[in-house]
């Protein structure tokens, strides 16, 4: 890597801090923050300027609790604002150390939160550090359900010893750190809303795989080749026009709203993981081939579509807590029934396509593949 400073200005923090430390720039101070999580954590590790120390919380009757401490050793400070324009290029709407935390979270699969920060280590200053009381963040509220949707994120052991994936951050482009934030910032969020809020859960989840959707089609489509394929006889009358340059023109503008269910389903199909380990008995098994997928994708995101611009909830079965049979190694991954009610609404067993935990393991999986296949592209 050369040893020639890069320009750090517009990428988010927590990155442009690694960046800064691997070019061997000056540690600055360092800042502890607790990480809330209602999760068993084992080990530690240190991952470029950034530690994660275990509080061994095995203690702590709180469901949610700082089982985490993560040393943030500053290396770029933030730059000052430029308040004579607008520029909001990183935003995700979380401060650097929560842009660590919630990618500790995607890559865990667990729920974390950034607390404030607690103590501050100064060059020359107390070796013992100084307590602090910076920012404005107050611990996560959040309430043990009886029995979990989302299995996973809150039961089993979670190695702190997992978060390598992290060293391919200084590594990636702009566009890709960016992304990856905010698919995570989105995840993270799912897993907070997902025992309280299923229905948001689900937005959230597929508003993550969207995000990564548009940066991978930035690198793998062709704008002119997804309006060909989405809106044919406007590719067809802007093809023939006289003037070449309106095609990629119009093409361009268009990019984000072209074929957006067929870019999110062909993003989770490229991207898709294996079946999970373990799985419920066969017939509560979600049918795990192309056809039922494209299908099941093709639901989902109709469902988002509905939520958001007419306000109509995910359907109630896709938001309750799945049948899990104690004999079972896993949670029903469908609706067992040939039919659910809610009052007076019906749905029918073909129109609920899966149920919110192993959307939420097909989504994980599927932005963490994607993650890497952007570091095997960086080399």
């Amino acid at each position: 890597m050369s040893k020639k400073k890069r320009a750090l200005t517009k990428w988010p923090p927590a990155i442009a801090n690694w960046r800064a430390f691997e070019d061997k720039e000056p540690c600055l101070s360092i800042f502890e923050f607790p990480l809330y999580t209602d999760a068993w954590i084992t080990g530690e590790i240190t991952l470029g300027p950034y530690t994660f120390l275990n509080t061994v919380a095995m203690g702590n009757r709180e469901v949610v609790r700082p089982a985490i401490v993560l040393r943030y050793a500053l290396h770029k400070t933030l730059d000052y604002p430029d308040f004579r324009e607008t520029n909001d290029d990183y935003y995700h709407g979380g401060a650097p150390e929560e842009e660590v935390a919630c990618l500790a979270s995607l890559v865990m699969g667990i729920r974390l939160r950034a607390g404030r920060s607690t103590r501050c280590f100064e060059p020359g200053g107390d070796p013992l550090g100084r307590p602090t009381e910076m920012r404005d963040q107050s611990s996560p509220y959040f309430v043990k359900p009886v029995a979990y949707h989302l299995p996973s994120a809150g039961t089993g052991e979670h190695s702190l010893m997992n978060l390598d994936m992290l060293n391919s951050l200084p590594k990636l482009s702009l566009s890709e750190s960016i992304a990856i934030i905010r698919m995570a910032r989105l995840y993270q969020d799912a897993l907070w809303f997902a025992e309280p809020e299923p229905e948001l859960a689900w937005l959230l989840f597929v508003s993550a795989l969207e995000t990564a959707a548009n940066e991978w089609q930035n690198d793998h489509g062709n704008n002119v080749d997804y309006l060909k394929g989405s809106k044919p006889d406007l590719y067809k009358y802007l093809s023939g026009l006289e003037d070449a340059t309106v095609l990629p023109k119009v093409s361009g503008h268009l990019r984000d709203n072209i074929g957006i269910t067929k870019k999110f389903r062909d993003f989770v199909l490229t991207f898709l993981p294996e079946p999970p380990e373990l799985r419920p008995v066969k017939w509560a098994q979600f049918n795990w081939n192309a056809s039922e997928l494209k299908r099941a994708l093709t639901t989902i995101y109709g469902y988002r579509s509905k939520a958001l611009h007419t306000g109509k909830p995910f359907p109630k079965p896709m938001c309750e807590v799945p049948h899990h049979d104690p004999s079972w190694p896993a949670p029903a991954e469908l609706m067992t029934g040939l039919a659910a009610g809610y009052g007076d609404v019906t749905w029918l067993k073909k129109d609920i396509p899966m149920n919110l935990h192993l959307f939420e393991y097909i989504t994980r999986k599927a932005l963490l593949m994607w993650w890497a296949s952007c570091c095997k592209m960086h080399g």
